[in-house]
């Protein structure tokens, strides 16, 4: 552990260890007995030595907070903690200038009292002489965002973050960010969105291998995409003469025109129409109407998991003319490649052409993020040459050849 060092070194004066457990057995947390005995089993596993017994009272005045408290003096310091009757939960403090394994504290405390979920944040306080020293961060809940979209895979993204709006729409949580890596973060519901740094790689390659294959793709529907960074993309090509951007949650574009003019910008072209409608009952009144149909959804779970079923994507092939191309946000290929396969296979049933390509974006699960390409008759393989009234950060004729060529433990999905 990072700090290990540190405190081997004598620049490290303590460490904090707090742990919050859910979903804990009941008959655990209501126990004194089985309190105190958690407290001299910890101490055994962290290898601390306790001083005096094992502190615990009972508050049951207020229904929020009943449940025990508890206490214990261990070397330099001490343990404490909370067992919250109401909602099952237990919060426990291990405050130690002697070092210790905070995982192996969390791990034991997790299986004790038989949580189904823990989680621990550390923090650490320094020698006053060492202050001239570099000091290290340790992930914080009051200026970290965490991003647990991976957590059942072990993996999870921290960014050092302030909140800086936050709203609950009908359909989701919606939350902006200031980050100091990536500038302003959109987050739907937990999951990152988009950042100010890293979005033109995701924008840029959901929209340019489709318009750039077309040979004239004058009208075109985005559906999500609500902060408008795919119809910014999008009006850099002379050629659409109409853009209609179908967004559920009006609160996601009422969001990012505040706190998004980076993406925003995309809503101050006249050729933009926007709906706030549910996609399939839009596309069922536009039947044979677009060149081009962009999908820019969130990953297929909740409202957004029926934007990957063999219904939604018939609708998309009615609405669109006899040679249009449809483009879809189709997750990366290191964390759902089954789930890529499977979506693959719905729309080689239903499109005569199909395609996966890839781009990267830091902020994104694995680095990478996918898309679906389905055209009624046109090949992605090589792009068409033509003017932009805008500049480029990534996209380019070299990069949209190279898109589409996988790894050799994906290249069955273009096959």
């Amino acid at each position: 552990m990072q700090f290990v060092d540190e405190f081997k070194a004598g620049r490290l004066w303590g460490m904090l260890t707090s742990i919050d457990l859910f979903d804990c057995s009941p008959e655990k947390i209501r126990s004194e007995k089985e309190i105190k005995k958690y407290v001299i089993e910890l101490c055994k596993r962290i290898d601390m030595k306790r001083f005096g017994p094992t502190y615990t009272v009972r508050f049951g005045e207020e229904e929020r907070v009943k449940g025990y408290s508890m206490m214990q003096l261990i070397e330099t310091s001490n343990i404490s903690g909370h067992f919250a009757e109401r909602t099952n939960s237990a919060y426990i403090d291990i405050f130690s200038c002697k070092y210790y394994d905070p995982f192996k504290a969390e791990q034991f405390s997790k299986k004790f009292f038989g949580a189904k979920r823990a989680e621990s944040y550390f923090t650490v306080r320094r020698m006053p002489w060492a202050k001239e020293q570099k000091r290290i961060e340790i992930p914080n809940p009051r200026d970290w965002f965490f991003e647990t979209l991976e957590f059942n895979r072990g993996v999870s993204l921290s960014l050092k973050a302030k909140q800086v709006y936050s709203k609950k729409s009908p359909y989701q949580n919606i939350e902006v960010y200031k980050t100091k890596a990536f500038g302003r973060m959109l987050v739907l519901d937990g999951a990152i969105q988009l950042t100010e740094s890293d979005e033109f790689a995701y924008q840029e390659m959901l929209v340019h291998p489709a318009l750039f294959t077309h040979p004239k793709p004058e009208k075109v529907l985005v559906i999500g995409g609500g902060d408008g960074g795919i119809l910014r993309e999008v009006e850099k090509h002379s050629d659409v003469k109409e853009i209609d951007l179908c967004e559920i949650d009006e609160e996601v574009v009422l969001t990012a025109k505040k706190f998004l003019p980076f993406t925003a910008s995309g809503f101050k072209d006249k050729r933009a129409n926007i709906f706030y409608e549910d996609g399939f009952r839009f596309l069922k009144g536009r039947k044979n109407h677009y060149d081009v149909i962009i999908v820019d959804s969130t990953d297929p779970i909740g409202p957004a998991k029926v934007l990957f079923s063999p219904k939604f994507f018939k609708l998309i092939k009615n609405s669109l003319k006899k040679d249009g191309i449809m483009v879809n946000q189709s997750e990366g290929i290191f964390y759902r490649l089954k789930f890529i396969a499977e979506t693959a296979k719905k729309i080689k049933k239903i499109f005569p052409k199909y395609w996966y390509y890839y781009t990267m974006v830091p902020t994104y699960p694995s680095g990478t993020i996918g898309f679906g390409f389905a055209s009624k008759k046109y090949s992605p393989i090589k792009p068409r040459k033509k003017k932009l009234k805008g500049s480029l950060k990534y996209y380019s004729e070299e990069i949209h050849k190279s898109a589409f060529v996988l790894p050799k433990f994906a290249e069955n999905l273009n096959k």
